[in-house]
């Protein structure tokens, strides 16, 4: 049993492959004497507070809840779509997140932890749900008000005024690297922190992986990268474990269609309006479709329809095991999915290859709700799924790769595991043993690769998948 501090940074947004030693030199440097997971993976979908709730709690949508940034309000926000990252939409709901959050198993392990986060200001909620409940720090760069009040009041003392949280700026995450190094960690000295960044992925929005603005987000991010592990090496003996993640990738945009308006010519009981009836639309590139006060024949309406456009891209509703309901769907199951809250339909406009119109990456349309340029994520593309995990430390072995299956998910039983803390049943991450110092690897570290192919006349679908023992990794989804 260890006693040994955590300190975790997150780089949202960051492909493995872009760490290099041309472009983050800090990072790969580091990956080169650090544990690393070579197999880890994303949460489909692959949306950030999808991946939020998964750090922070250790568990799927199908335990947490959380299926999109906004979901379909239900019986939290009645005829409303919940914003999931707005503070004062979610501060009251006692049960936005259906599992058990880390922060609180810690607690009652007579363990603390902190969150310092860039972004939406109501994110810090996700990765520690209901701290403010149990005196856990929490600091949003979103606002003092979206803050814990002793934390802020300190932070302001030594740094002054916050960044302004609107667009890209990369000060932010600056001042949110300084907040951690020369406040919260050696005045408060939590057991688990987490520092979360919204660079590069903001940059990565706006012009793509190898945009001039992207480019610089990426140094910038590598530069922040490099003073904390400075910071950690100064810290000598007693430094903490230091671990480096992301919780997506991106694939570039490389058009978009108006989704909401091809829905509205049709003849189908669709609406984007959720104070209007019919089955809701959520249109995202990656997104869902409720069926409210819609019967199930309108929803295989909806999935023949939609499967006959050729901007289709993987399907996903409620069934067996493999196949869904509706012919040429998966099952949500398949993908740890299932939960009361989910839609009836989950869906992503196809996904092509690198290769495919000249392109060097993986890319997309989106559904006309971001730009036509730039990058996105949310699907099922493997350079969406794969994601970042290095850590260094005392409890971790040195220079180590392990091939092992796993991701962000797993992050809150490895920790749990070194403290001889039990995990709550909601948790299905299991602890990523191979990467600890005389550690061992889950029984299903190397579950091996399965693709599944499911049709509907024309249409037919394709997603490769590792099933462990109590959830499912994607691997890559595709439409040929």
């Amino acid at each position: 049993m260890s006693s040994n501090r955590f300190v975790i940074i997150v780089l949202d947004g960051l492909r493995p492959d872009l760490v290099t030693p041309r472009r983050m030199p800090n990072l790969a440097a580091f990956r080169a004497e650090a544990a690393v997971l070579r197999g880890s993976r994303a949460t489909y979908p692959t949306h950030t507070r999808v991946n939020k709730s998964g750090l922070g709690t250790g568990s799927t949508p199908n335990r947490h809840g959380i299926h999109f940034n906004m979901i379909a309000g239900g019986d939290l926000k009645p005829n409303g779509v919940l914003d999931v990252g707005n503070y004062l939409e979610t501060k009251d709901i006692a049960g936005l997140q259906t599992a058990v959050p880390l922060g609180e198993v810690l607690a009652a392990g007579g363990k603390s932890m902190a969150v310092i986060h860039c972004g939406a200001s109501g994110a810090p909620n996700l990765l520690n749900n209901r701290a403010a409940g149990r005196g856990q720090h929490f600091l949003s760069l979103a606002g003092s008000q979206f803050s814990s009040p002793e934390l802020w009041a300190r932070v302001e003392a030594t740094l002054g005024a916050m960044p302004g949280p609107a667009g890209v700026a990369l000060e932010r995450s600056s001042f949110a690297v300084k907040a951690l190094t020369q406040v919260l960690y050696p005045e408060f000295m939590p057991d688990v922190t987490v520092l979360w960044s919204d660079e590069p992925d903001k940059s990565l929005h706006v012009d793509g992986i190898d945009g001039p603005i992207s480019a610089a987000a990426l140094t910038h991010v590598d530069d922040l990268s490099g003073e904390v592990i400075a910071w950690w090496h100064s810290l000598g003996s007693d430094a903490p474990n230091l671990l480096f993640l992301s919780d997506h990738g991106h694939v570039e945009t490389s058009g978009t269609i108006a989704l909401g308006k091809l829905f509205a010519e049709t003849n189908l009981p669709v609406t984007t309006d959720p104070t209007k009836p019919g089955a809701l639309l959520l249109p995202f590139g990656s997104g869902g479709l409720y069926l409210r006060d819609k019967d199930q024949s309108v929803l295989e309406d909806i999935v023949l329809w939609m499967q006959a456009q050729d901007w289709c891209g993987n399907l996903l509703t409620a069934g067996g095991e493999v196949e869904g309901a509706i012919p040429g769907t998966f099952s949500s199951s398949l993908l740890s999915l299932d939960h009361p809250r989910a839609p009836d339909i989950f869906f992503q406009l196809k996904r092509m290859d690198a290769g495919t119109n000249s392109r060097a990456y993986g890319h997309c349309l989106n559904a006309g709700d971001k730009s036509p340029t730039g990058s996105s994520h949310g699907g099922l593309h493997e350079e969406e799924l794969r994601t970042v995990f290095f850590a260094a430390g005392p409890d971790f072995r040195e220079a180590h790769v392990s091939e092992a299956v796993g991701g962000m998910v797993d992050v809150a039983a490895t920790i749990l595991s070194t403290y001889g803390i039990s995990q709550p049943e909601t948790m299905v991450g299991r602890p990523l043993g191979g990467l600890l110092r005389g550690g061992t690897e889950p029984t299903d570290a190397h579950a091996p690769l399965e693709t599944f192919t499911v049709r509907n006349g024309t249409f037919e679908q394709n997603l490769s998948v590792f099933r462990l023992q109590r959830r499912s990794v994607a691997h890559h989804g595709w439409v040929d």
